[in-house]
C-alpha cells in the first residue's frame, strides 16, 4: 500500500485498478464571521467546506493521477473513503463564547449535560496548541480490513445498487458474481443447504437471486462486518462551530456568556441600561473568527 502525503510525488506511470493510497493531509480551518451575522444565515451559518470544484485539490486526490481527474472521477473515489484518524492539530477560539465544533463524517462523542454532542469543544477567548484525536477507527478489525482489500467499490449505502441489475415487477434480481453478498452466500452454503457457486452464471457475470434473500444479505453484512469498516463519502466533509447546547447565536439571557463580556464598569454605572444595549449592539456586530488545524488520515481506491 502506497503513502501520499502533501506535496508527495507519484513515481508510477499509470494508476492501476483499485489500487489503494493511505493519504495524510492538514487542512486550515477558518470560520469568520458575527454572532447577528450567523443568527441569520440559518442552519448552514458558521460552517467550513471545501469549495466547489476544488475538493479533489483539498483531500489530495489529484496527486494520485498523472492528470487532473475530473469532478465525477474524484467523486467517485472520495465516496468510498475509509477514515483512519481525525486530529485536531491545534484550536484558536476568537468568540466570547464555548463553542461546540462537529465534523460531518466524523462521529460526535464529547457530550454536555444537555445531550448535545460534539467532535469537540473550544473555550471561549482561548488558544489549544495540544493535539488532540477526536477519531480513530479500530485498525486491527480483520473483518473490516479484509473488506476493504476484497470489496473497495462497496459500502453500507450502495450494498443495494452496486453491481446488482434490478428487475421491475419481479421478486428477483440480478448480482455480480464479484458482489459480497456472493460471497456470504458461498461462505455459508453448509448453513443454507444450497451452494450459489452451483447455480448458472449468466451472461459469465450474473446470479439470479431472490430480493429477499438480497435484503438479508445486505442487513447481515451491515451489522456484522460493515460497522467495523469506517467508510466515509468524503465528498460530504465539513466543519461547524455552534453555541454550546445549541443556542441561537443571539440568545440573550440574565447570565449569559455575553452579558459576561460586557466590562464591569458598564455594568456597574448608574443608569447603564443604553450602554449596556449598545456595548451589546457592538458585540453582536464585531467579527471573531474560530480556527483549526486538522490533521485526516483516510484509504481511497482508484
Amino acid at each position: 500500500m502506497a503513502d501520499v502525503h502533501i506535496g508527495a510525488v507519484i513515481d508510477a506511470p499509470a494508476v492501476k485498478a483499485k489500487e489503494q493510497y493511505l493519504v495524510t493531509r492538514r487542512f486550515a480551518v477558518q470560520i469568520r464571521g458575527s454572532l447577528a451575522g450567523f443568527a441569520g444565515a440559518g442552519q448552514q451559518a458558521a460552517t467550513w467546506a471545501p469549495i466547489n470544484g476544488k475538493v479533489g485539490d483539498v483531500f489530495g486526490i489529484s496527486d494520485i493521477f498523472e492528470s487532473t481527474p475530473d469532478v465525477g472521477t474524484t467523486a467517485a473515489v472520495l465516496a468510498n473513503s475509509v477514515l483512519h484518524r481525525v486530529t485536531v492539530l491545534e484550536t484558536k477560539n476568537d468568540f466570547p463564547l464555548n463553542l461546540g465544533v462537529t465534523m460531518a463524517c466524523v462521529p460526535s462523542e464529547e457530550t454536555t449535560k444537555t445531550g448535545h454532542k460534539y467532535a469537540l469543544t473550544t473555550i471561549a477567548s482561548t488558544h489549544q496548541p495540544n493535539p488532540t484525536v477526536v477519531f480513530e477507527a479500530e485498525a486491527s478489525s480483520s473483518e473490516g480490513m479484509t473488506w476493504r482489500n476484497k470489496f473497495p467499490t462497496y459500502n453500507s449505502a450502495n450494498l443495494e445498487n452496486e453491481g446488482v441489475l434490478q428487475v421491475s415487477g419481479q421478486p428477483y434480481l440480478f448480482v455480480s458474481q464479484s458482489h459480497p453478498v456472493i460471497e456470504l452466500l458461498r461462505d455459508n452454503a453448509e448453513h443454507l443447504n444450497a451452494d450459489i457457486s452451483q447455480q448458472p452464471l449468466i451472461d459469465g457475470e450474473w446470479y439470479k437471486i431472490t430480493k429477499q434473500v438480497m435484503g438479508t444479505c445486505c442487513a447481515t453484512l451491515r451489522t456484522k462486518v460493515l460497522n467495523k469498516v469506517s467508510t466515509r463519502d468524503l465528498n460530504n466533509f465539513s466543519v461547524q462551530i455552534h453555541r454550546l447546547g445549541n443556542k441561537d447565536w443571539n440568545n440573550l439571557t440574565a447570565n449569559d456568556e455575553i452579558i459576561s463580556a460586557i466590562p464591569d464598569h458598564i455594568l456597574n454605572a448608574p443608569d447603564n441600561q443604553e450602554l449596556i444595549n449598545t456595548h451589546l449592539q457592538s458585540l453582536m456586530k464585531r467579527q471573531y473568527s474560530w480556527t483549526a488545524r486538522l490533521e485526516l488520515q483516510y484509504e481511497v481506491n482508484v
